[in-house]
């Protein structure tokens, strides 16, 4: 089963019921002008963390108590000027302060980097700026890491040994046909989050859904998916997908 819910993450996550969620996984906005048409990626980075710790305490409440969540964001910017260059880590700091428990650090490579490079002073060692081409997975937990009860495993031997590396090779996701969205993640990757941290019929929400890619792994690997996002467009986008799948 799919839930879908249209609104901002802040407000939606109240419609879901505390201690009912299983794994979190999502990609929030990352505050670098990508064009989400009916949000304004750019705020101060202050007002930006303020607003994260809005979401990330509705993530809490809905998580169980042996809930995980992974959050991609950039690890390291490089070159911010009105913020913090680490903003993972400082999401970090967020979350363990609102009652989270850090786990891990994941890396994975995102070969769509090259798109966004700045090169700063072209040729010439006056000021280049050096792009990584990693993103991290934040991976944390609300009250114990080991589940508390017991449930069917869906991964390979060797899907279990690449999820426990601390980098991730998973090439980039490419745009599908008709849908307009700027900074979808690999399914492979939700695909690999999904089969290493949850059992199968858990739940597994995306407050931060935008094309879909968290649902249609949940739903493809036999698990209970919610995905939320402000874009009205965006939610349809991700029904048909869910449904496409389904009809194989």
């Amino acid at each position: 089963m799919v839930r879908l819910i249209a609104g901002p993450a802040r407000k939606s996550l109240r419609r879901i019921e505390s201690e009912s969620v299983d794994l979190i996984l999502t990609s929030p906005p990352y505050n670098v002008h990508f064009d989400y048409k009916v949000y304004s990626d750019w705020m101060p980075w202050p007002a930006y963390y303020t607003w994260c710790e809005y979401w990330l305490k509705g993530c809490y409440r809905v998580l169980k108590d042996d809930g995980r969540m992974v959050l991609n964001h950039y690890f390291s910017l490089g070159n911010a000027k009105d913020g913090r260059s680490y903003p993972l880590m400082h999401l970090n700091e967020i979350a363990i302060g609102i009652g989270f428990r850090h786990h891990a650090v994941i890396f994975w490579e995102d070969r769509t980097i090259s798109r966004r490079t700045a090169w700063g002073s072209w040729l010439s060692a006056s000021a280049p700026y050096i792009n990584s081409p990693y993103e991290g997975l934040l991976v944390l937990y609300k009250q114990q890491w080991k589940k508390m009860g017991k449930g069917e495993s869906t991964i390979s031997k060797e899907e279990f040994m690449e999820g426990c590396l601390g980098v991730w090779s998973i090439p980039s996701s490419r745009a599908r046909r008709g849908v307009k969205h700027p900074t979808a993640f690999p399914l492979q990757l939700a695909e690999r989050a999904i089969n290493l941290l949850t059992y199968k019929k858990e739940t597994v929400l995306d407050p931060f859904v935008g094309s879909g890619t968290t649902v249609v792994a949940a739903d493809k690997l036999g698990r209970e998916g919610i995905g939320i996002d402000l874009n009205p467009r965006y939610i349809e986008d991700a029904r048909d997908w869910v449904l496409g799948v389904r009809d194989g």
